[in-house]
């Protein structure tokens, strides 16, 4: 049944024709992108036309977020640990809430007879996917129970969380139809955009590698966009704000296998394209042809540089807006607060992924000269305000080094690492956008000298007053390049709501870091004793 094109895990990586006959719009393109082997997808497809619209609306894709966010909710690095997490009942009390949510969504789709459905004698076995559905429902029946039961404990924790978790993700995984696709796989396309829908995403791109790119990228944004209104209507009902962390942790494993997606292969397919256009000028009119292949050469580097940022702003935005942790059972103070974090941050990352579908569209556009020295106005603004901020990070920094306790060749206490490791995340989180972004002369040995301190114990005073110097260096640059940022004066830069949003991300940042140590404890990743001494 699975797209052997699409694998499970390990790098990301979509193998791509590189030749194809098809128009850009035709819908065998757009039906590649499905996982279904031909049999199964005919079946898929005639069972699916057979629902009314407003049931698949209603029922089909909510289904399918539930089941993504049930797979990836078991999993570590799709929870938002902004605090230690020691007691998982309300992540169980999330799962069990979904398990509910889902079934009534099977009865959904169960409920009223399919228009081309003819009478069924009693004992006459189902057809598919009626039958898969079937067996979902059993598996989330049984799953339930599990789950009602353990909250019945005084505690739970991450290994029962876990073990009440693979119950139902082993039945889950045999189920033939509704096994949740991994990210980059689709089994529902006709859901998020008809074929006619998909031809502007296309048709800047000839070669078929260029546009199953970015029809993948396209469809990823979609579904990942569709998946978060689902979040936000859960959040108005009752055990909403729960459910509604379950299908964001499918979100958050969805966008950031794009990010490397785009990172890795996206970059490479796309310049690819441009490259061929590059080296198909005429060898006798290349002289006459100079204005031409400068254009298309700095085409290329815009290309490559919009692409990361692209990736990166997606990266960064989910990091930032979706770091709040589950409510805790019962608070006293309710989930009015909490939810409506949870709401405006959703709809912050919905507007991010529906600019970034903006910017796909446009990527293999050739570049107009008065359109090519405008930037939009946002990211302007989220540049000036990402040097604003750093330069403040990249200062601490120098400042902590310069007096850290070093040895001959190597640390007196292992614990003045920290503020390096600190560092280090900070940086991989701003200075391969704002390198590229303020066109850093000395981007190569800043980075590598960064890089040298993320190795622990490898560390000596030489690799450290290395990174300091270049920090250094890259503070002046960030300085000049402040002052040279136009300033609007029907939008000024607004220095308060920077340094509101700079402390926001550097507590979630602290938080994060001590979360994920003592969850790494809870999930055996780290020895228990290491995380509470950390």
């Amino acid at each position: 049944m699975k797209n052997p094109r699409f694998p499970s895990g390990g790098a990301v990586r979509v193998d791509i024709p590189m030749s194809s006959g098809s128009n850009a719009a035709d819908e065998g393109l757009l039906c590649s992108a499905e996982r279904w082997a031909p049999a199964d997808a005919e079946l898929w497809g005639r069972w699916r036309d057979s629902l009314p619209a407003e049931r698949r609306a209603d029922a089909l894709l909510p289904l399918q977020a539930t089941l993504s966010g049930l797979l990836a909710f078991r999993h570590l690095e799709n929870h938002p640990l902004s605090v230690p997490v020691t007691d998982f009942r309300p992540h169980l009390h999330a799962v069990r809430v979904s398990y509910e949510w889902a079934l009534t969504l099977v009865a959904q789709l169960r409920g009223g007879p399919a228009p081309d459905q003819r009478l069924r004698s009693v004992g006459a076995p189902l057809g598919e996917p009626e039958s898969s559905l079937r067996d979902l429902e059993r598996s989330l029946t049984d799953a339930r129970r599990v789950s009602e039961r353990l909250l019945e404990l005084p505690l739970v924790d991450a290994g029962a969380f876990q073990a009440s978790c693979d119950l139902f993700l082993r039945d889950l995984a045999r189920n033939r139809f509704f096994q949740p696709p991994d990210p980059l796989e689709f089994s529902n396309v006709a859901e998020l955009v008809r074929p006619e829908g998909l031809t502007p995403e296309l048709d800047s791109w000839t070669s078929a590698a260029a546009q199953l790119t970015t029809m993948i990228a396209f469809l990823t944004l979609l579904r990942g966009h569709r998946f978060l209104g689902i979040a936000d209507r859960q959040i108005r009902e009752d055990d909403g704000l729960y459910r509604a962390h379950v299908v964001v942790a499918a979100v958050r494993r969805e966008l950031r296998t794009l990010t490397r997606f785009l990172l890795v292969q996206g970059v490479e397919t796309f310049a690819d394209e441009l490259e061929a256009r590059l080296l198909s000028l005429d060898a006798h009119h290349i002289t006459g042809a100079r204005a031409e292949i400068t254009q298309a050469s700095e085409q290329l580097t815009e290309l490559r540089e919009s692409v990361e940022a692209l990736a990166m702003e997606i990266h960064a935005k989910v990091r930032s807006a979706l770091d709040d942790g589950l409510p805790e059972l019962h608070p006293e103070q309710g989930h009015a607060l909490p939810a409506e974090r949870m709401r405006n941050g959703i709809r912050e990352v919905r507007l991010t992924v529906k600019d970034a579908a903006k910017q796909l569209r446009s990527l293999g556009r050739p570049l107009r000269h008065p359109g090519a020295e405008r930037k939009s106005e946002r990211v302007q603004k989220s540049l000036h305000q990402d040097v604003w901020a750093f330069r403040f990070i990249l200062r601490a920094f120098v400042a902590k080094a310069s007096v850290a306790s070093v040895g001959a060749d190597y640390w007196s206490d292992a614990g003045s690492l920290e503020f390096v490791s600190e560092f280090v995340r900070h940086f991989r989180v701003f200075g391969p956008r704002l390198t590229k972004g303020t066109d850093y002369a000395r981007r190569g040995p800043l980075t590598r000298a960064v890089s040298a301190l993320g190795r622990g114990e490898a560390i000596d005073a030489a690799t450290l007053n290395l990174a300091t110097h270049e920090c250094v260096l890259f503070v002046g640059h960030l300085d000049e390049a402040l002052d040279d940022v136009p300033q609007s004066q029907l939008a000024p830069f607004d220095k308060n709501k920077a340094a509101a949003e700079l402390r926001g991300y550097l507590s979630a940042a602290k938080d994060r870091t001590a979360a994920d140590r003592t969850a790494a404890g809870a999930f055996g990743l780290l020895d228990p004793g290491r995380a509470q001494a950390s």
